[in-house]
């Protein structure tokens, strides 16, 4: 639409109640199970850090010699964190948001587009779309839990110190509904599927007001740092399988740089471990937003 002049914009309203339906899709994935298995996967939340700082170094110089980019606005495209707090720490250093903006916006959606190509084509055994747990339709006590994990997203958008909260605070919520037994409602397909079809007019809209060739400036920067993240996310999945005896293709999902609802979404749609997925993503987000500032003090010599 953005492409074809036709005025897009988002809906923040509609999008609050699409990421606070993620995270209540997520928390309803975490049994009692999951949480006692959290303490084997120590090491693999390590690994993935390391990685994320080394996908992150080779990418800032990147962008420095090969489009330079400033060093403000290279490290937070190189960052894969939020897309929004990236933007609102580029703006804060004086840097040109939109560049910020477009990289991670390119990042979000080649990784829904490659990534699912990429696992079809790695994995050793046909992946079956759906094959994860049967979600049956929302029952009416069902129902209310769910709402009363949406309400409690959409409450906490008024602490400002908790990151990716709109999210965080509903799977947090379901998640010790499960855990303690209260419920064991599961989010229906339907609903999963209309999350879906959201969250793609999110990404797309966030082009809304570029020009197409400002839009080429920078797209190309952006498609060279999502394949250098998507080439270090699935090597070292490749390398951790081996020396955490996982499955490849939950810990490529779990390290690549989609975000956090996208990638748990595509975990959903072919049945791999939800919970463990995302978990790795919101310590990524939680890391990137904790280092990105730190990053940006010692480039730029700004507090």
């Amino acid at each position: 639409m953005t492409f074809l002049k036709i005025p897009v914009h988002q809906s923040r309203g509609i999008m609050s109640f699409v990421r606070a339906s993620v995270g209540t899709m997520l928390g309803a994935s975490v049994t009692l199970g999951v949480l006692q298995s959290l303490k084997v996967w120590w090491p693999s939340f390590v690994f993935m850090v390391a990685v994320m700082l080394l996908g992150g170094f080779v990418n800032y110089q990147l962008l420095r010699r090969a489009f330079s980019f400033g060093k403000s606005e290279s490290a937070l495209c190189s960052v894969p964190g939020g897309i929004a707090e990236m933007i609102l720490l580029s703006g804060t250093t004086g840097g040109e948001q939109w560049r910020v903006a477009i990289v991670h916006a390119v990042r979000i959606a080649l990784a829904i587009l490659l990534i699912p190509i990429l696992i079809d084509f790695v994995a050793e055994n046909e992946i079956v779309r759906g094959s994860g747990p049967a979600l049956p339709c929302t029952e009416w006590d069902d129902a209310f839990w769910f709402v009363v994990c949406i309400a409690a997203g959409l409450l906490s958008q008024k602490l400002k110190f908790i990151p990716a909260r709109i999210v965080l605070v509903p799977m947090l919520v379901c998640c010790v509904l499960h855990v303690t037994g209260v419920t064991d409602f599961v989010v229906s397909t339907q609903l999963s599927n209309v999350v879906q079809i959201f969250i793609g007019i999110n990404v797309g809209s966030r082009f809304a007001g570029v020009s197409t060739k400002l839009l080429m400036q920078v797209v190309l920067a952006a498609a060279c740092v999502v394949m250098v993240q998507i080439c270090f996310a699935f090597g070292s999945a490749l390398v951790g399988a081996g020396f955490f005896d996982a499955d490849p293709i939950t810990l490529a999902l779990a390290y690549s740089p989609g975000g956090l609802a996208e990638m748990s979404l595509i975990a959903i749609s072919i049945g791999q471990e939800v919970a463990i997925i995302g978990f790795h993503h919101i310590a990524r987000v939680l890391g990137a937003l904790c280092t990105a500032p730190l990053i940006l003090k010692s480039l730029t010599r700004r507090p």
